[in-house]
């Protein structure tokens, strides 16, 4: 057993205190090497002696000793002591012959000795197979995106700083691709309005991230956070009157949610005086053009009211809206993607149309691409992936999620994957509410505006680029960690060749 210290070193006989001393002259207290060695030495050989194979091989005492080497000392005459002697004490010049050191140190432990027992091939091997065994141990999954997620962090708090760039601006629209924290900015915005005393309205489009956002918004501000149409319903059922039944008879024929809801809800504002100081659209672009009117009659000052718009026109799934109530010079784009790792983010990328979008500096793991022809295939391989990220990998449920691309076989496959049973405790639940021991299964469009750690995209075979790629490209960039695909053969090369990934 050697200790190494490096730097000078200094033992004080008063205090008993050993110290280093570093190249700048600083003092460090240190445990005394000499100890050291000496209580490692007989760790070791307990060590031997607790297996059970030692005694059946070794059949005598052995060998075993210690020294000190002190690689930045060239004397060790001042050292010397009588627990210290000069043979094992290792010193600069030795580094010159370091096998002839060795073993004038062994020799003084007794390596002589006519009493001593030789360990023999397979004694020599145990301790080897005790001390020396190889073994590899990766991170796991879970503590990877632990690391991932503080970088992550960093990321965000950047773009947080662009609010501050944006000054007293009333009307601005908030351009960025997916992943570059466009729910985040707006909820960030919200809640330092409402701090400053603002009575702020925070919608979305989705109903889950609506519901996202009304979870994770201070309660203690004056904030209210929803879905554009929970919200519409809520202003209903609150204020009891006939709007509705006017609406429906005013817009005969017309869609009942992108119409006759903000219709009604024109009506209500007729007889009450709903105003917010300041209001946010997250998902912006999948707004119609009848929802704008209504939330324009409740800004508490047409000029002076904040507008602040979120938005993606890439993830633009349900309309084509025509009256954006911003002009292209309120317009302000992100251009950094602080969700998706480099390797998610590219593939991410061709699907995207606009500014320039840069990837993370997390560089993350590559997209897994999972080819099974069979569907039933297909669904082994889903219970697979999770059982190994929740189960080995110490991936939480709620970190994991299953996308069905194609929105019109989604019915099907979540029935198939909610009738699958798991060992540990696991299950599919077709709902977007996080629970323990449970993976989320919805459709693409279901999931817009929100993340997860994991996302295992499943339902592609079939696709038509020209038809589904939007829905690829919101269900490839709700991934921050791990981007899994499953799929058969055809399709994946499909996707390769649209993606121009190299096979």
């Amino acid at each position: 057993m050697i200790e190494v210290k490096g730097g000078g070193i200094s033992f004080e006989a008063g205090t008993g205190e050993w110290f280093s001393t570093d190249a700048a002259n600083r003092r460090h207290v240190i445990k005394n090497p000499f100890w050291q060695g000496r209580n490692a030495k007989h760790q070791i050989l307990a060590a031997l002696r607790r297996h059970g194979e030692w005694f059946r091989l070794v059949h005598g005492p052995i060998c075993i000793g210690h020294a000190v080497w002190l690689p930045d000392i060239v004397s060790s005459e001042q050292i010397i002591g009588p627990d210290r002697p000069r043979e094992l004490i290792l010193t600069f010049p030795d580094l010159n012959s370091p096998e002839l050191a060795v073993r004038k140190a062994w020799a003084f432990s007794g390596s002589h000795s006519p009493e001593r027992c030789e360990l023999g091939r397979r004694g020599v091997d145990l301790v080897e197979a005790i001390f020396a065994r190889e073994f590899s141990v990766r991170p796991s999954v879970a503590a990877r995106i632990a690391e991932e997620e503080s970088v992550r962090i960093e990321l965000t708090d950047i773009q947080f700083r662009i609010l501050k760039m944006l000054g007293p601006r009333r009307r601005v629209g908030i351009c960025g691709g997916a992943g570059t924290g466009k729910t985040l900015l707006a909820l960030e915005k919200a809640q330092e309005l409402g701090r400053r005393g603002f009575k702020t309205l925070l919608l979305a489009f989705n109903r889950p991230l609506g519901d996202h956002l009304a979870h994770v918004v201070d309660d203690k501000l004056p904030i209210t956070a929803s879905s554009f149409h929970v919200f519409c319903t809520r202003l209903l059922t609150e204020h009891p009157g006939d709007y509705l039944v006017r609406a429906q008879a005013d817009f005969v024929g017309k869609d009942h949610w992108n119409v006759i809801i903000p219709g009604a809800i024109c009506y209500l504002l007729e007889d009450h005086d709903l105003k917010f100081d300041a209001i946010l659209v997250d998902e912006a672009q999948d707004f119609a053009d009848e929802f704008w009117f209504p939330l324009e009659c409740m800004m508490a000052d047409a000029e002076k009211t904040p507008l602040y718009l979120f938005y993606d026109p890439n993830q633009q799934l349900y309309r084509k809206s025509q009256g954006f109530p911003i002009k292209p010079d309120d317009e302000f784009v992100l251009t950094e993607n602080c969700r998706n790792t480099a390797r998610i983010h590219e593939v991410v990328k061709p699907l995207f149309s606009g500014s320039e979008l840069s990837p993370s500096s997390i560089q993350g793991t590559g997209v897994g691409w999972h080819l099974f022809d069979s569907h039933a295939d297909q669904i082994k391989r889903i219970k697979a992936l999770v059982s190994n990220l929740a189960l080995k990998e110490a991936v939480s449920t709620q970190d994991i999620v299953v996308l069905v691309a194609r929105r019109q076989v989604y019915r099907l496959h979540a029935d198939e994957l909610l009738g699958e049973r798991m060992s540990g405790g696991i299950a599919f639940v077709d709902n977007n509410a996080n629970a323990h021991g449970r993976i989320r299964v919805l459709t693409a469009a279901k999931f817009k505006g929100l993340e997860a750690s994991v996302v295992i995209v499943w339902g592609l075979d079939g696709l038509a680029m020209e038809t589904d790629r939007m829905d690829l490209y919101v269900a490839f960039s709700r991934a921050k960690n791990e981007l899994h695909i499953v799929a058969n053969q055809e399709t994946v090369q499909l996707l390769r060749s649209t993606l121009d990934l190299v096979t």
